[in-house]
């Protein structure tokens, strides 16, 4: 099966020092393909999987230069 997974492009995947989403996700895609299905991951490109990994952004916003605030006002 070929499945595609999103990641928000604010932390990596999986995250280094956070558990939320990203760890979620990171669990699903392993395991997703270690069973043998065709896994996308969509996420920063500093992100480590063993699937294919299709880059959102350059690196996670959190660690990104140019994004320090990510408030709306």
């Amino acid at each position: 099966m070929r499945i595609a997974q999103l990641a928000p492009p604010f932390e990596t995947v999986p995250p280094t020092q956070y558990g939320g989403t990203e760890r979620v996700i990171a669990t699903l895609v392993e395991e997703l393909s270690r069973r043998g299905h065709d896994v996308t991951l969509f996420a920063s490109g500093d992100s480590t999987t063993s699937a294919r990994l299709v880059a959102t952004v350059d690196q996670a916003l959190w660690r990104h230069p140019d994004y320090s605030d990510f408030a709306p006002f």
